[in-house]
């Protein structure tokens, strides 16, 4: 099986992880990533807040380029990208206007689940991730808003709760799954993301949740490098590994913890992982 495959900017520069997880363990599955032939930035997050003209062609560039490539499906590992990508492609398909037909775009967390197959993933696992209490953090954009996402449950999404059983983790209930980490706010505000990531992260600890999962490179880069500061303004320790859900396949699937790239992660996963056999 063969995709377009939508890497993002931050994929490309900060959450290189997560991309070389995501094309090692689509290989592993018998899926093979096409990389957008001369892909350009979606404009996430402040473009189509700006400019609607500037978010429609930069991603109308974008799907015209999926389908020169001979595809009718694309799918991106970001959160951001597919919320802006969606939304646009959905507009397009709307316009009288346009006589081509529009790809449709998927999450990579939805090509796994609703192409790909749990049973298929869960067959493909070597060394289960057994003794793991995992949250699956969805964050904002994935699942939001129901009639752009077109994916799982707005407020209750389980797709990735499913994949991590698959492999043999324990996912807790809790009440921030699918809540803002402030992404946004990143450079312009981060008082904003102490305040929103906190709330995330202790609600993960009252779940009791040794590691959180994510499918969102500003997720990660949010619960994992502010962590500090939030212990800071809260007093607490908290210790909680940010890991990419495809970083958890990959070690499930036999990948080693560099192949992995789990040293990539401030707050490293190595201890956790180590004792449960995984890494």
């Amino acid at each position: 099986m063969k995709i377009a495959y939508f890497p993002g900017c931050s994929v490309h520069s900060m959450a290189r992880e997560y991309d070389r997880s995501a094309r090692l363990v689509s290989n592993d599955l018998g899926v093979r990533l096409e990389e957008v032939t001369d892909w350009n930035c979606c404009g996430a997050t402040a473009a189509h807040s700006v400019d609607h003209a500037l978010t429609l062609e930069l991603n109308g560039r974008n799907l015209a380029a999926v389908r020169r490539m001979g595809f009718d499906q694309v799918t991106t590992p970001c959160a951001g990208c597919f919320n802006r990508m969606k939304t646009v492609g959905l507009e397009l398909k709307s316009s009288p206007l346009v006589k081509r037909d529009i790809p449709d775009v998927m999450h990579l967390l939805q090509f796994f689940t609703e192409q790909i197959g749990l049973d298929k993933i869960a067959g493909s696992v070597v060394r289960p991730a057994r003794g793991l209490k995992l949250a699956a953090y969805y964050g904002c954009l994935i699942t939001r808003p129901r009639k752009i996402a077109g994916f799982d449950d707005p407020e209750q999404p389980t797709s990735m709760d499913r994949i991590l059983q698959a492999i043999g983790a324990e996912t807790v209930k809790w009440s921030h799954k699918a809540e803002c980490c402030g992404g946004g706010f990143a450079a312009s505000q981060t008082s904003i993301i102490i305040d929103l990531a906190g709330q995330v992260l202790e609600a993960a600890r009252q779940a009791g949740a040794q590691a959180i999962v994510v499918a969102c490179p500003m997720c990660q880069a949010n619960l994992d490098t502010r962590q500090k500061n939030i212990e800071e303004e809260r007093g607490i320790i908290y210790g909680l590994p940010i890991i990419y859900f495809t970083q958890l396949i990959a070690l499930a699937f036999g990948h080693s913890r560099r192949e992995a790239g789990l040293r990539r992660l401030l707050v490293s996963p190595l201890p956790l992982l180590s004792r449960s056999g995984l890494a």
